[in-house]
């Protein structure tokens, strides 16, 4: 066979998976949410050795099972995201999830972002639970019976904005106790207060906007926001196929570029 006639169907299939690869990181949609760079869609069977890229930081990559959304298969569910604004609105499966989440709050959900490049807002406010109250009940003003549905009755307090190191001003007196974040809360909590409602409306989650890269001079070099596993930070990669830190000047434009 003529070797032109090999070389065609060689270069067809480098094509092919040039134009995959690319593909996979392109913004994907889970359910109602658009998945973009910093964030991207991954999975439990994703091949992450095959290459010294990924599309993105670890910590973004969500999962997608049935069009719900979650941080890599965690707790934490990402229910929309604002890329302008470098937040996303998150809620706890712990908590979110069936119609008695009041009866689990007795978590820390810092602890479940300690490792991760995420900050919870203070635009959230603060919400206190008191359990496990060993003799008496709290009678401080503003301190309500959150439910009846529990096999041990629990208390409710609103606070102010949510500080991680700073519980909200309650004197807990024998009862043990933990705080929640909530995007939003009615101004007193009375013992009508729909919680589940509020837990699964979820809280603010705030990323650094540079702390992984400019996407937006990358894309507009004609490069691809990559994430690089050898140096561990962001990566522009351009259509020669090399990683520059920040855009390909002088590139001309990929045929799939991240947008």
């Amino acid at each position: 066979m003529h070797p032109t006639l090999l070389f065609f169907p060689l270069l067809a299939s480098l094509f092919l998976l040039c134009r995959r690869t690319h593909a996979e990181c392109q913004p994907a949609t889970c359910g109602d949410l658009t998945v973009r760079y910093p964030f991207w869609l991954g999975g439990p069977d994703l091949n992450r050795s095959s290459s010294t890229t990924s599309c993105g930081h670890p910590a973004f990559e969500v999962w997608c099972a049935g069009g719900v959304a979650s941080l890599r298969g965690s707790q934490i569910l990402v229910l929309g995201i604002d890329y302008t604004n470098s937040s996303f609105v998150a809620a706890h499966k712990r908590v979110a999830g069936g119609t008695d989440g009041v009866c689990r709050t007795d978590l820390n959900i810092s602890s479940s972002l300690a490792l991760s490049p995420f900050t919870i807002s203070s635009r959230n406010r603060a919400i206190c639970f008191l359990y496990y109250c060993k003799s008496t009940v709290p009678s401080e003003l503003g301190v309500v019976n959150a439910t009846s549905v529990c096999t041990r009755p629990i208390y409710a307090y609103l606070g102010g904005s949510y500080d991680r190191d700073k519980p909200p001003a309650i004197q807990a007196g024998n009862c043990t106790y933990s705080y929640l974040p909530v995007l939003e809360a009615p101004v007193n909590l009375t013992p009508a207060t729909n919680y589940d409602l509020l837990f699964k409306e979820g809280f603010l989650l705030e990323w650094q906007k540079n702390g992984f890269g400019d996407c937006d001079a990358c894309n507009a070099s004609g490069g691809q926001c990559r994430y690089s596993n050898d140096s561990a930070a962001f990566a522009c990669v351009c259509s020669d196929g090399k990683q520059r830190g920040r855009k390909c000047t002088g590139e001309y434009p990929l045929a799939y570029p991240l947008r």
